[in-house]
């Protein structure tokens, strides 16, 4: 990073233990205080934005620009003398302490305008037309339902308990005093935009907990599943809070599960994060933080932290209104239908649980064409009541 990004920085507060070694080292050196002293007196912290949008940059570069030759004119009759005189003026004038002050305040405006911009943009998601689909759909069937509770300073919807459970600190927790907290039905999925842009697609029985208006920071608790779709903003990070640990977000699209099972159909028991695109991490309530690449998962099995390459296929599919299943045992199958469908599963025999089988369905599609499907691909005979789904060899 170049110093006068690390300037910049010191005059908002937001360096880095690295970056305050750096910014001291040069605050050290000769003339370097008092030309600090300087930029601090023209940027004013509260009005600074405003400043540096309001510096005619042109012309200010042309007054740097013309001091390099600032001196009395001279004309053709006058002595070599004279004209020595005339370019040790303007040598000195270009190599004094106030052109060199100048020049550094119009480079580190200039450079400060942009980086500043950029780092305090906030730039929401691009939502796909699957996924704008997806919510339609799921509005026209019904299947959008959530319990929306909010506070009021007073009545807070986190409890100490919860607090110390999502390993919250003081900051985070004193600005869930006015939050939102949504906890989907058995058998519904709800989607909402946070106060930054951030889309969250929430799956049945989940509960997100975040700050109706975002402060200096962007944290969310989360229990149960939930796609994000994260609004991408560089001075404020995007945490998510689960009782195994902390998602620290550093690019757009991923997938939580607190209570996972995996993309494989497999019981992992515990937590899965999938990232789809950008970068994220996460660090365990006791342990380093582990980033991630697209395409790999996280995932705590007793305990047991790993990091695998999965296919993000499945976790895409579920936010865009799909059930998508690879080589899953059909016990997992019928367990995440039957979850969505509101029925109860009965095998007539235990040897078919564990066949695995491949597809790809409509979320939003009735149950009998969906169940109709599947006892087309597996060859089972599945029959159906008002509330179970019986599958027999």
């Amino acid at each position: 990073m170049e110093i006068k990004d690390i300037i910049l920085k010191s005059i908002y507060g937001r360096l880095t233990d690295e970056e305050q070694q750096l910014f001291a080292d040069w605050l050290s050196q000769r003339d370097h205080a008092r030309l600090y002293e300087r930029i601090r007196a023209t940027i004013d912290e509260k009005q600074a934005v405003e400043y540096l949008a309001s510096i005619d940059v042109e012309r200010a570069l042309a007054k740097v620009k013309g001091a390099q030759y600032a001196g009395p004119s001279v004309g053709a009759e006058d002595s070599a003398e004279t004209d020595g005189r005339q370019q040790t003026a303007a040598f000195v004038t270009l190599r004094s302490p106030l052109f060199r002050i100048a020049a550094a305040l119009v480079l580190l405006i200039v450079g400060g305008t942009f980086w500043y911009r950029e780092h305090t943009r906030v730039t929401p998601p691009v939502v796909s037309e699957a996924v704008e689909l997806a919510m339609q759909q799921s509005a026209e069937k019904g299947l959008q339902g959530a319990v929306v509770v909010s506070g009021n300073g007073q009545k807070k919807v986190v409890t100490t308990q919860e607090l110390t459970r999502y390993h919250v600190d003081d900051d985070f927790a004193e600005q869930l005093a006015e939050a939102r907290r949504i906890t989907t039905y058995q058998d519904k999925e709800y989607w909402v935009t946070l106060d930054d842009g951030t889309l969250v697609h929430l799956n049945y029985d989940s509960r997100l907990i975040y700050p109706e208006k975002f402060g200096d920071r962007r944290d969310v608790i989360l229990e149960g599943e939930a796609y994000f779709m994260v609004a991408k903003d560089k001075s404020r990070q995007f945490v998510v809070h689960t009782p195994q640990g902390d998602v620290k977000v550093y690019g757009t699209e991923f997938n939580v599960n607190t209570r996972s099972k995996g993309g494989d159909g497999n019981d992992n028991g515990g937590l899965s994060v999938v990232l789809v695109k950008g970068s994220v991490s996460f660090t365990p309530a006791r342990g380093k933080e582990q980033m991630l690449t697209p395409g790999q998962e996280l995932s705590i099995v007793n305990a047991q932290l790993s990091i695998n390459e999965v296919d993000t296929a499945p976790y895409v599919a579920w936010n865009e209104g799909k059930f998508f299943f690879e080589e899953w045992p059909l016990e997992r199958i019928m367990e995440v239908m039957a979850r969505w469908y509101g029925r109860e599963v009965e095998f007539k025999s235990d040897d078919i649980k564990q066949l695995k089988y491949s597809g790809n369905f409509d979320r939003y599609e009735d149950i009998h064409p969906t169940m109709e499907a599947i006892e087309t691909i597996t060859g089972l005979k599945i029959t159906l009541t008002p509330d179970k789904i019986i599958i027999e060899p």
